[in-house]
């Protein structure tokens, strides 16, 4: 039995599955010639279950304006452009600092126009098992994983992933990579910091294919003793 569903505009996806036996087991969990509802239990037994979750989300889908208005200034009336100019404080004694002020407000809305067009994305999963094919009844794997991108500029792109599992409590592959596009060039870096996988490697080698064997990469290998 397998169903699935999204939900959140299509942002979670749920697949569940199931696989069930007519046939019973005997004391030592093998599987023998008798059905089960004769042997005392239900027309059938599941002998295994899943559960899989992802939930999705990215830059794009939130939309990138996340301007506010001047909440103080609507409520009195005004308007939330500066048409008619910004509001100052004039309590000061002096006016000196208004140059200061708009410099800081125009470097402030640089770096708020910055973070909203940055292009990101992110995904959460969590997949669930249960395993009874021998009359166990554990729950083999229990994972949560996540990974997530982040375009710093147009040619600086980050990225990671990693998780937890609940079952062996401890995490789950772990990976950073970094990589730098270099107009006709391109550059990558992958490193795993930890576990018995822990390893990196680097690259920079021309895009096109028919130059692809003037490039230069450099690894570091798992340590095979382990």
């Amino acid at each position: 039995m397998t169903a699935g569903s999204t939900i959140f505009d299509n942002k979670l996806n749920i697949n569940v599955g199931a696989t069930f036996d007519p046939y019973s087991i005997n004391d030592n969990g093998i599987r023998i010639d008798k059905l089960n509802i004769s042997n005392g239990g239900g027309l059938v037994r599941m002998t295994s279950a899943n559960i899989n979750m992802s939930y999705s989300i990215d830059s794009k889908s939130l939309g990138s304006n996340n301007s506010q208005d001047n909440s103080e200034n609507l409520s009195g009336g005004g308007r939330s452009d500066d048409l008619f100019g910004q509001s100052q404080d004039l309590t000061r004694s002096t006016f000196d600092n208004i140059d200061d002020d708009e410099n800081s407000n125009k470097k402030n809305d640089n770096i708020s126009e910055y973070i909203n067009n940055i292009d990101w994305d992110f995904r959460l999963a969590h997949s669930l098992t249960y395993l009874n094919n021998r009359g166990q009844k554990t729950i083999s794997n229990n994972s949560l994983m996540f990974s997530g991108n982040l375009m710093l500029s147009k040619k600086w792109k980050v990225g990671g992933s990693s998780g937890y599992d609940f079952k062996n409590k401890g995490f789950t592959y772990t990976q950073l990579r970094f990589e730098r596009d270099l107009d006709s060039w391109k550059m990558n870096f992958s490193w795993v910091p930890f576990s018995v996988r822990e390893s990196w490697y680097f690259f920079i080698g021309i895009k096109s294919g028919f130059l692809s064997d003037l490039k230069y990469d450099k690894r570091k290998e798992p340590d095979k003793r382990l």
